[in-house]
């Protein structure tokens, strides 16, 4: 979720999106009253949105005293506004008559408009399953919508404050809220696991401000922020407080950018939005794990493929499920778990040993001297895989004779099986002047492939004179 209120973010984005900025109040309704997180480089960006002037947001007037102007339109986009009009009175909280909502349907409809229809198009994905959680949890079902705002409802969804999911969650509060945050599993990710977290979020953060308009301004600033907001500023309502100087320019915009987002999702068609292939809703059930397995072994269990079973599992950062822990959820389609079940009883089990294991045997033991530093230089290997994969941290100590196990890539794992040979084994090369990886490769009698995953080597890594590298033992 985003507590994204230490900085003014900027976001990155496959295409360039933009965030909006806010202002309302609302009187505090009960929940009950409503209508009703190497790691795998498929990161998006969530949706970012510009701001109105900051005299549009304080007054709704124009420099001079008269009224804003409205956005306009790009040149190319020939989108006619619709005439706004308020949400439907059973909504959960109050909706004031404001030109900073204006201003972000307007964007909405115009210069945002192609975005803003990629989020609705994957909204019907987890708008179903949303809502039957905050129904659930006696939230209202309207709060769905904010993850349109947040993530545009992609759980892949990665701020530059490191803010992951549908529900752009820091690490922190993922955590707080009991989702599994390391170096191979991102909880923040899981659609499922994340939503019950934003619920519960939610309902924390109601039962403290007493107020949808605060809890949602604190959801995006922080408890703390938001309350003393509150104190500085003498008042409960966030309209009011949002005229003052105790909010960032984000968490002003904030709640205006989602009464106006919920306002089109709600009746697409009416502000120009008729035309949009929709998702079929997330249909999956879950299985809990009780010992690491490889990623591509549990698709095949599934009988799915290797993408397909990411998609579906979104939090799974590396090739495996993480070593350590002992209860691990899967997501299967909707009606595969017995036969899952099956095929997985039939299938080997994967130690830790082997899931971590390199080329060289996998294991380190320590000699005096060694720290893990020195360990990560001379494997080849970052020193937070290190910690990761033996449950140390930058203080722990390393005495004489600890066994250190060496992490590898999903592809070193298998390069074992299908390049060299055991009876032959790797050793330690220096690069010497003239020396290619086709050099190298005719020389050892083996593949370019097989070196590059041996060490760890992408098609941009160049050689340098003097560079250690391992070959296979002629």
């Amino acid at each position: 979720m985003s507590r994204w209120t230490r900085a003014g973010k900027v976001f990155l984005y496959s295409a360039p999106f933009f965030l909006l900025p806010a202002a309302c109040s609302t009187t505090g309704s009960h929940p009950g009253s409503s209508e009703v997180a190497s790691p795998v480089s498929q990161n998006i960006s969530p949706p970012a949105i510009p701001s109105p002037p900051p005299y549009q947001l304080r007054t709704g007037s124009g420099a001079n005293g008269a009224a804003a102007a409205p956005l306009k339109a790009s040149a190319k986009d020939t989108t006619k506004t619709v005439e706004q009009k308020p949400l439907a009175p059973q909504f959960f909280m109050r909706v004031p008559e404001d030109p900073s909502i204006d201003w972000y349907s307007t964007y909405f409809q115009t210069v945002s408009k192609n975005h803003f229809a990629i989020w609705l198009s994957r909204s019907t994905q987890y708008l179903p399953f949303i809502k039957s959680v905050f129904r659930e949890e006696g939230l209202p079902e309207d709060l769905a919508y904010l993850s349109l705002i947040e993530s545009g409802f992609s759980p892949r969804a990665y701020s530059y404050s490191r803010a992951a999911g549908l529900w752009q969650f820091m690490a922190g509060t993922g955590r707080k809220y009991g989702l599994k945050v390391n170096g191979w599993i991102d909880q923040r990710r899981d659609p499922i696991l994340s939503t019950y977290a934003a619920a519960h979020y939610l309902k924390d953060l109601y039962t403290e401000f007493h107020s949808w308009s605060l809890a949602l301004a604190a959801y995006n600033a922080g408890e703390g922020k938001l309350a003393n907001a509150v104190a500085d500023s003498g008042t409960k309502d966030y309209w009011e407080i949002r005229n003052t100087d105790s909010l960032s320019n984000e968490t002003k915009e904030y709640v205006p950018k989602f009464l106006a987002a919920v306002k089109i999702a709600k009746d697409p068609s009416r502000y120009g939005f008729g035309d949009i292939s929709y998702k079929d809703p997330l249909n999956t059930e879950t299985v809990i794990l009780h010992h690491p397995a490889e990623l591509r072994v549990l698709a095949k269990a599934a009988g799915v493929t290797l993408s397909e079973f990411r998609q579906l599992n979104p939090a799974f950062t590396r090739w495996a499920t993480p070593p350590r822990m002992t209860s691990v959820p899967v997501n299967l389609p909707k009606g595969n778990k017995e036969e899952f079940l099956a095929n997985l009883s039939h299938l080997p089990k994967v130690s830790r040993r082997q899931i971590y294991a390199d080329q060289g045997g996998g294991v380190h033991i320590v000699r005096s001297g060694d720290s893990l530093w020195t360990i990560s230089r001379h494997y080849g290997v970052s020193v937070r895989a290190l910690m990761d994969v033996n449950g140390l941290t930058s203080s722990s100590l390393l005495h004489s004779g600890k066994r250190i196990i060496i992490p590898a890539s999903y592809a070193s794992v298998h390069s074992r099986h299908r390049y060299s040979r055991a009876e032959h084994g790797w050793m330690r090369h220096r690069i010497r002047r003239g020396e290619s990886l086709f050099v190298l490769a005719k020389k050892f009698r083996t593949t370019i492939s097989a070196i590059r995953v041996k060490n760890h080597l992408s098609r941009r890594n160049l050689l340098r004179t003097g560079q250690m590298i391992m070959v296979p033992i002629r």
